[in-house]
């Protein structure tokens, strides 16, 4: 089984990666990975300046890797008899250089769905710091 810490880490570092070929300068950034009942994966990406709203930063040179290592953290974090986590919250901070990964099971993924309607207050909740 992979080390989750190093995942995360990994996770963390292609995120960084990414961020940096997109031209953002960004204070900050959170990626917000959410499963559905058919398995089928959801990314979504957020970067944010200091007193400014998010913005849009899905990512794209490095999305397939990312994708992939969520694929497996999932599995490296779920305890045998259990469902896995639905909803993996990654935030990074340029000050300090913080990088922090929050799991959601079951319910309490449905704060982090993504629509339309929740845009904003999603993206605005996922800010690190």
């Amino acid at each position: 089984m992979a080390d989750k810490d190093a995942l995360v880490r990994g996770i963390g570092e292609l995120l960084l990666r990414d961020i940096a070929t997109s031209g953002h300068d960004l204070d900050g950034y959170a990626l917000i990975a959410s499963y559905g009942e058919d398995g089928h994966r959801r990314v979504s990406g957020f970067g944010y300046r200091d007193g400014e709203p998010p913005l849009a930063a899905t990512p794209h040179t490095e999305v397939d890797t990312i994708a992939a290592r969520l694929d497996e953290l999932r599995e490296a974090t779920q305890v045998a008899g259990e469902a896995p986590w639905t909803v993996c919250v990654i935030q990074l901070q340029r000050a300090g250089g913080r990088l922090h990964a929050d799991f959601v099971y079951g319910d309490d993924a449905r704060r982090w769905e993504i629509t339309p309607k929740t845009l904003a207050e999603v993206a605005e909740r996922a800010r690190p710091g």
